[in-house]
């Protein structure tokens, strides 16, 4: 699966939005948003790439038949403002039923689960870890790369799951799982909970002492 899942902004997430009611064909795209055909055919082409469309028939035409595009899961998900509401409240149910090791644990999973997804970079370690760095940009991190005592840290500003890890320290986890499936190699959390959220996770040989 493509790397690149941020968010469709401007003219793709219109063209997004014109898939919603259906498929349709660039034609009928570009009359619908005022769009010039090329225009559209770029817009689709972004979508494809982040898994968000696909092609998804043809429609017979006068000369020939017209390719119909269709939205994805991952597509229908972008309008969704449900999703991290039904996540916290299942946090906090969770939170009272499960030990915080089985919570955790379970937390761990789920990001190596979701890791699974991705590609895994290649390189050396430090070229690993800056891919890592900016697929973690792209789920809304605004993150760093530095050296640590013969261990590399990739840090973060700001959270990307910060409305579950605000309330819930196990939250961290999914992103540790994340890494640790998605670099091959175990990770510490050393993330900052006071005030907002702010992510930290150990890469390395200290990290592997620790973990």
């Amino acid at each position: 699966m493509s790397a690149s899942h941020s968010r469709p902004n401007g003219p793709a997430r219109k063209v997004l939005a014109e898939l919603r009611h259906g498929p349709r064909t660039v034609e009928q795209i570009s009359t619908s948003l005022r769009l010039t055909p090329n225009a559209v055919r770029n817009q689709l082409r972004k979508l494809q790439d982040a898994e968000l469309a696909v092609r998804s028939g043809a429609r017979p035409g006068a000369s020939k038949p017209s390719a119909l595009y269709s939205i994805t899961l991952e597509g229908q998900i972008q309008f969704s403002t449900l999703y991290l509401p039904v996540l916290t409240h299942f946090l906090r149910v969770a939170e009272g039923k499960c030990s915080g090791t089985q919570l955790e644990s379970f937390m761990t999973e789920t990001g190596k689960s979701l890791a699974a997804r991705y590609s895994k970079p290649t390189g050396s370690v430090k070229e690993k870890v800056h891919s890592a760095a900016r697929l973690l940009k792209t789920f809304g991190g605004l993150t760093e790369v530095q050296p640590r005592n013969g261990s590399i840290i990739i840090k973060s500003l700001g959270c990307p799951l910060s409305a579950l890890t605000a309330e819930n320290p196990a939250g961290c986890n999914v992103l540790g799982g994340f890494l640790e499936q998605y670099l091959s190699t175990p990770i510490r959390i050393c993330c900052s909970r006071e005030g907002e959220p702010k992510c930290c996770f150990e890469i390395g040989a200290q990290a592997s002492e620790r973990g």
